[in-house]
């Protein structure tokens, strides 16, 4: 009896340490499916990145256009209204035209959210970076729509005070006509002008900020998933 009990103890032991193994081996399997979708995440993610990077970099070179046109009318806006007309329409035209929109590509980190593969990242410091990355852009667009505001009396100010007559393009996106007003720039207008500077200025911090960032972010995705 003792003989049939024990028999049927270690079959039951051997049933039992199958099941486990096998269950082991699923989740193990699972697992690595996962880690594999997660990597594939992160390499659409890497993309993703070098796309903010060209978009930034071309963002960065539009506003820094901007900000050396505006320095120029803010130091000799009486000289360029007496004697270089074609200049300040010119000159404004390029401001008018350094307004930038940052397009924010969430989905393929909201993919890793919202399906838990944040969580299989090794490298806390990255998920971090990751997430501070998104969670920037919209300060981005904030940014952008202070410039906008201000863009948009400049523009205004360009369409009263420039010839619609084309002396030539201004390598933007557009032509410029000389300044045919016989009224100077406004102290509002110039204050205007000084204020978008600004606001570009601090915005071309944040870019280059947010390319340093980009730039270490790849390279720890990288390292994730070699």
């Amino acid at each position: 009896m003792k003989k049939h009990i024990f028999k049927y103890l270690i079959e039951f032991l051997v049933v039992v340490s199958g099941i486990i193994i096998s269950l082991n081996i699923e989740k193990g399997k699972a697992l690595d499916y996962k880690n594999e979708l997660k990597n594939q995440s992160l390499r659409r993610l890497i993309k993703n990145i070098d796309q903010d990077i060209s978009d930034s970099k071309l963002n960065k070179k539009i506003h820094l256009n901007g900000i050396k046109c505006s320095e120029r009318i803010l130091n000799n806006h009486e000289f360029l209204f007496d004697s270089e007309k074609d200049s300040l329409g010119y000159y404004l035209s390029v401001i008018s035209y350094s307004e930038t929109v940052f397009v924010d590509n969430q989905e393929e980190y909201l993919t890793l959210r919202n399906s838990g593969f944040l969580e299989l990242i090794d490298d806390d410091e990255l998920v971090q970076l990751i997430q501070e990355k998104y969670s920037k852009h919209s300060f981005y667009k904030t940014i952008e729509n202070y410039i906008g505001k201000q863009n948009n009396i400049i523009t205004n100010l360009v369409l009263e005070k420039t010839s619609y007559i084309s002396r030539g393009t201004n390598n933007f996106f557009g032509t410029y006509g000389t300044y045919e007003s016989k009224q100077k720039l406004s102290n509002y207008e110039l204050n205007t002008i000084r204020r978008k500077k600004v606001f570009s200025e601090f915005y071309i911090a944040q870019i280059n900020t947010g390319l340093k960032s980009d730039s270490l972010l790849i390279s720890k995705i990288k390292k994730e998933i070699e």
